[in-house]
């Protein structure tokens, strides 16, 4: 069997010596990564807990969903730097920061997020909270990044997240983009200085550098939005104590990985 004229063990091997000098590279960090997902997936259990209350706050179950979107979306992501598939990385890391930017903005305005919902969804809600949340009578809203991280970050002491946030997105857009920083990904020089496009992902340490960082990112914005969202419902004391190691140690490791600020 072949895959792009080339020997599928062919392309095998070279993914999995991609995913060997990842986890060499960047062994701490792997295992932080995978600690989180677990513990993502381990969270599920906070939100059965909220399901009572989904009929009067449109919100948790908006952020329900998103939140059950970004759990899936990042374990992908994390297989594709794993592969050095980065472009395939950024595109869906690009999701997973747009998807907590709305839930963060659904906590702060459930009206949002009625709006947001299709309008055969909103009909599954009692008719006392589509008066509450439906007044205006949209369905289906789309929302700009730039109009919900503003909504989000509007106060004063959040322009350091905000900017933070604004560079690690522009970061994922350029390789979702057509650009050089994208064609990177795919350009090697031989040893007599050609250069050639390759159509099989190879291990590069800056963009893989760059790749972990938005999925540390990624995790720690999921897990404050979530915990935002379901405040309330946390029964579980362990769960949380996990949480709170997790974030304290990516508080730690994460400052290396932030943008550099753009002149």
């Amino acid at each position: 069997m072949t895959l792009f004229g080339i020997k599928l063990q062919v392309v095998e091997c070279r993914l999995f010596d991609n995913l060997k000098k990842t986890k060499a590279v960047f062994p701490e960090e792997i295992i932080q990564i995978e600690t989180g997902l677990e513990l993502m997936r381990n969270l599920t259990k906070v939100t059965q807990e909220a399901v009572k209350e989904y009929q009067k706050r449109p919100n948790l179950y908006t952020n329900h969903n998103l939140f059950s979107r970004n759990r899936q979306l990042l374990l992908n992501a994390y297989t594709s730097l794993l592969f050095s598939s980065y472009g395939a990385e950024f595109v869906i890391l690009r999701t997973v920061l747009e998807n907590n930017n709305l839930i963060r903005l659904f906590n702060k305005n459930s009206n949002y997020a009625f709006e947001w919902l299709p309008q055969i969804l909103q009909n599954r809600f009692s008719q006392e909270t589509k008066a509450e949340f439906g007044k205006t009578g949209k369905f289906e809203r789309r929302f700009g990044a730039g109009f919900v991280r503003n909504g989000v970050y509007d106060g004063r002491g959040k322009e350091k997240v905000k900017d933070d946030i604004e560079r690690f997105y522009s970061d994922l857009c350029n390789y979702t983009h057509p650009n050089f920083s994208g064609w990177k990904e795919l350009v090697f020089r031989t040893p007599d200085s050609l250069e050639m496009i390759s159509n099989m992902p190879r291990f590069r340490d800056d963009t893989a550098e760059l790749g972990v960082g938005v999925v540390l990112f990624s995790i720690q914005t999921t897990f404050k939005a979530i915990v935002e969202t379901f405040k309330g419902y946390w029964h579980g004391e362990d769960l949380a104590a996990q949480l709170w190691d997790w974030q304290e140690k990516n508080l730690i490791m994460l400052p290396k990985y932030i943008p550099a600020e753009k002149s």
